[in-house]
């Protein structure tokens, strides 16, 4: 009975995708490219469409359209808010993440100052260190990082007492990993944090797809999200704690919205993709049971990581009995997303992307991914990067399979 349930939960997910249809060369295109970006899911293609074709407005306007986009910008907070477990007065949108922290950390480090500290980390995609680190660079600040033990892949908790103190003002997370798929153990960071009264921002892009992320559980300040790495549109959104939010004053235009949330919310917003992430949320939400929203949505990660995990399991187990790979995973004791990322010993990782792609029309990336840092350290530039292997709830062991005998065709190509 449990595969049959799981049949048919696979087929109702991949009807949600009509990107799944593409066929190139005659064969099924396989995606797994997700932690690049995900595809999109129908409810959120419906949302979108709807907004569009039955008429947009911008706010503020005295007339149904504009009253409409109001509307959806409040249930998208809300949607939001439960999808992470936050503030749903505290949670804006931006054009995307990187953008978000752009102008948060504008916002943020006015009243910093020479002397300061922030602390970042080695594991993080940059989007989570460059924004801070230049405006510290700036100021005149203390830079800190929190290293990365490049055996087990995670951070190294023995620095936390030495690198937070009385001087730090803000601490920067990663929740996830997009190079290794780490999910790094924020709460010790936290914790040490808050005891010295430094902001927690933590950058849950690559956790949101996969696990159910409680902002309030973490007690983290800020929590940072793109609506495309969880089956929505290009889209960045962020939940803060309203109470601190409170305490800050945000660059913005004079007439513009003064209260909070939407001060944070720079000229006009991306009224159809805020209107996406709705849909994006409801599918989430449909493949889970409980009595509330969060409920299911909680429910619903439970499977998803349950489908994930045993997709992941194979491509890890099969990967490892190929000669010449080198894989960048953490142990099995570790937390981790459903990335697998290696190398090759004599071809370059860009020459297996496109082989793939070519002869087998599997879409799996290359590259440093923007973890420039933990890339650099683990010295796998001169491979071209990882070849990163990304899965998603459509994803199915078939496709795994698929990619597993194309890898192997790869190798005898080029070896």
């Amino acid at each position: 009975m449990q595969n049959i349930k799981n049949k048919l939960t696979l087929a109702k997910i991949r009807d949600q995708f009509p990107a799944l249809n593409r066929t190139l060369k005659g064969k099924k295109v396989v995606y797994f490219d997700g932690p690049g970006g995900t595809q999109m899911c129908q409810p959120s293609i419906h949302r979108m469409m709807d907004y569009i074709e039955s008429g947009m407005a911008n706010r503020d306007g005295l007339f149904p359209t504009s009253e409409e986009t109001e509307a959806i910008l409040s249930q998208a907070r809300a949607e939001i808010a439960a999808l992470v477990n936050g503030y749903e007065s505290g949670v804006f949108f931006g054009n995307n993440m990187t953008s978000l922290a752009y102008s948060i950390s504008r916002m943020i480090g006015r009243d910093w100052k020479a002397g300061d500290e922030i602390v970042v980390t080695e594991l993080d995609h940059s989007a989570n260190v460059d924004p801070w680190v230049q405006i510290a660079e700036e100021k005149g600040m203390m830079i800190r990082r929190i290293p990365v033990d490049v055996d087990s892949l995670t951070l190294d908790n023995s620095a936390i007492d030495t690198l937070i103190h009385s001087k730090t003002k803000a601490v920067f997370l990663g929740l996830a990993s997009n190079g290794v798929g780490t999910i790094n153990d924020v709460k010790p960071y936290i914790e040490a944090s808050k005891t010295v009264g430094a902001l927690t921002v933590i950058d849950a892009v690559q956790a949101i797809p996969h696990i159910a992320v409680d902002q309030k559980a973490l007690s983290a300040d800020l929590v940072l999200g793109s609506g495309y790495k969880v089956f929505g549109p290009h889209i960045g959104f962020a939940s803060m704690d309203p109470d601190l939010l409170s305490k800050y004053k945000p660059y913005k235009l004079i007439p513009a919205h003064n209260e909070h949330p939407s001060s944070m919310e720079t000229g006009t917003q991306n009224h159809e993709g805020i209107s996406g992430m709705i849909g994006a949320v409801e599918f989430i939400e449909s493949f889970g049971e409980g009595e509330s929203k969060r409920q299911k949505i909680v429910n619903a990660y439970q499977l998803f990581e349950q489908k994930e995990h045993q997709m992941a399991s194979f491509l890890k187990d099969e990967i490892s009995k190929i000669k010449g790979v080198k894989m960048f995973i953490p142990p099995s004791h570790v937390p981790s997303t459903p990335i697998i990322s290696f190398v090759v010993s004599g071809i370059p990782s860009s020459t297996i992307s496109k082989y793939l792609a070519d002869e087998h029309t599997i879409f799996a990336a290359n590259g440093n991914f923007y973890a420039y840092q933990l890339a650099n350290k683990l010295d796998v530039m001169k491979y071209d990067g990882w070849l990163r292997v990304g899965l998603s709830p459509y994803n199915t062991l078939e496709e795994c399979e698929r990619f597993i005998n194309g890898l192997k065709d790869c190798l005898k190509m080029y070896l």
